[in-house]
């Protein structure tokens, strides 16, 4: 059973200069999110943005999966002739509702109803499957981070990256981070040889102030690093994960 397992996790319905498709071309795009410990495959089901047809578009057959706590990104562009991946619709940036549905062609998985959106701000879940919906600075096939730069409130005038907290912790952190301008950033996790563990954060970002989660899944009690890289400012900090 897929339901609460596989989510709608982020979408981004402007795309005027943040990511571009096998074409280059700047297209509609959402995310899927496998909440599950096992391998979800997503051959047969189906997508839509009109509850009149829930059959709207269908996965392919060939198999197409996302591991465990991965995600996988669809190109609604309303071209189908770029590959399996792009559906025969596109996100209308003035609301609407998407829908993802087993391959009984009946049963809802997921969905989300949304208004009006802004280009190049995504809207997704935080933290990553959560119930929460916000609008953010868009991580696709990364994790979720919330925006705050949309109240009415003073930018930072620094970079920063926050002590993590809980720390120590057991199964969940919080990160905080500030960016006093707009940039690429890069936000990963190591372990206390050196080897990365995880990319949380891989993308381009806005002036703000940033909270991520890092909830381990397969990481046993130890020392690890968080580290922020951004237009010439790198920071680590250490974590410590018990279980």
């Amino acid at each position: 059973q897929l339901i609460g397992q596989l989510k709608i996790n982020e979408f981004l319905a402007s795309n005027d200069a943040v990511n571009t498709d096998e074409a280059g071309e700047f297209d509609d795009w959402l995310e899927l999110y496998n909440l599950s410990d096992q391998p979800i495959d997503l051959s047969g089901l189906y997508l839509t943005d009109d509850l009149d047809d829930l059959t709207q578009w269908q996965f392919p057959g060939d198999n197409i999966s996302i591991a465990s706590g991965g995600y996988l990104l669809i190109w609604c562009d309303d071209n189908i002739s770029q590959g399996d991946l792009h559906t025969n619709f596109k996100i209308s940036s003035t609301g609407e509702t998407l829908t993802l549905v087993k391959n009984d062609g009946i049963t809802i998985i997921d969905s989300i109803s949304f208004g009006s959106q802004t280009t190049d701000l995504s809207y997704g879940r935080v933290p990553d499957g959560g119930e929460e919906w916000t609008t953010m600075s868009p991580t696709p096939g990364n994790t979720n981070q919330a925006l705050s730069t949309l109240s009415n409130r003073v930018f930072p005038d620094r970079y920063r990256l926050y002590q993590n907290y809980p720390n120590p912790f057991n199964s969940r952190t919080s990160i905080r981070y500030d960016l006093p301008e707009s940039g690429h950033v890069r936000i990963r996790v190591y372990d206390i040889l050196g080897n990365e563990i995880t990319t949380l954060v891989n993308s381009e970002a806005v002036i703000g102030e940033y909270i991520i989660h890092w909830a381990p899944r397969h990481q046993g009690s130890g020392v690890y690093f968080v580290r922020i890289e951004s237009t010439g400012f790198e920071r680590t900090r250490k974590m410590v994960l018990l279980k």
